[in-house]
């Protein structure tokens, strides 16, 4: 071929490719107007939503009318007041007949959390203090925070508070129904065991129990032998006063304390070699009733601590039983 002909074959090969290529680049140029005029009309769409940190947020909670700004309500990134006030969603918002954003829901708790989000905004570094919530109402407030949201920013202690409403303090307990070999002394705060060795006597509290937290300390005043005394409770309704054997009867729950280390539930008992010569003559226990949990313990001087769960939804009543002869057991209150 001679050089005429490569040179116009040459000139025809980059003719294509300028046309190629130009095409390409129309195309390309194409797309990028319609991307840009989608973004434009976007734009355009989005802006009766913009909204500013300054904005006014007026609130309708449960009834009661609050005021706020955007940024107060939309600190906390990813909670549910976040999203709600983005902007993105308002237009979707539930309103009253005044078309102000309505929350069907305490308007107390929306105050508490109000007063936080307030805080928060003057409390850098720290924290602000966690709301004051009454007692009786910390559990419903708690769901209310983690409904929003607001769980890793606003956690009330619910444990201390529930303790302090369910503790109950014993009025004056004393031993009432009892044995006829077990005598009450000083008020009957003491049972003193007056038959013969080997014979199993009860007494029981005179108080029963079916809310709360009680606890009742009893003192090994006399002990014989170290070898075996049983301090436990009752169901209230498991009586059998013709049976001394109380820490056999249906509903009977406790411990054997002294050398034997027996666990007794539902009047039967199993045997617990750790607890075996962990009392002595002199020692005070104390009897952990957990009515609404359900749970019995014992606390032992050692600092050893054993349960007991128990059935639920029952009323009981203190049980203590003396295998020998002068065994004495006292009620302390305090």
């Amino acid at each position: 071929m001679s050089s005429t002909n490569l040179l116009a074959k040459f000139d025809e090969l980059v003719k294509r490719f300028k046309e190629e290529f130009n095409e390409i680049i129309q195309g390309e140029r194409a797309k990028l107007k319609a991307e840009v005029e989608q973004y434009n009309a976007e734009k355009e769409r989005m802006k009766p939503f913009e909204v500013s940190d300054d904005d006014i947020i007026h609130l309708n909670v449960g009834g009661q009318k609050l005021t706020s700004t955007r940024s107060t309500l939309c600190q906390v990134e990813g909670s549910l007041l976040a999203t709600m006030f983005s902007g993105r969603w308002e237009d979707g918002l539930k309103r009253d007949e005044d078309g102000v954003v309505f929350f069907d829901v305490n308007p107390q708790y929306f105050g508490y959390i109000l007063d936080y989000l307030r805080m928060k905004k003057l409390a850098s570094p720290k924290n602000p203090e966690l709301p004051n919530v009454p007692r009786d109402q910390v559990k419903n407030f708690n769901t209310f925070v983690e409904y929003l949201g607001l769980s890793d920013e606003i956690v009330v202690p619910v444990e201390e508070t529930v303790e302090i409403v369910r503790t109950q303090i014993v009025p004056g307990e004393k031993f009432n129904l009892h044995a006829p070999e077990i005598t009450l002394q000083d008020d009957g705060k003491l049972a003193v065991h007056q038959g013969q060795n080997g014979c199993y006597q009860y007494g029981l509290g005179e108080n029963t129990y079916q809310h709360g937290i009680v606890r009742l300390k009893l003192n090994l005043e006399s002990f014989q032998s170290n070898y075996w005394m049983f301090v436990g409770i009752v169901k209230g309704d498991g009586l059998q006063q013709n049976n001394y054997y109380s820490h056999g009867w249906p509903g009977s729950y406790g411990w054997a304390l002294g050398t034997t280390g027996q666990v007794w539930e539902e009047g039967a008992f199993t045997y617990d070699t750790t607890l075996e010569n962990l009392t002595m003559e002199g020692d005070t226990v104390e009897l952990v009733l957990d009515c609404d949990a359900a749970k019995l313990s014992l606390h032992l001087p050692t600092g050893e601590q054993l349960h007991i769960d128990l059935p639920k939804s029952q009323t009981w009543r203190l049980n203590v039983n003396l295998l020998s002869a002068n065994d004495k057991i006292r009620i302390i209150n305090e």
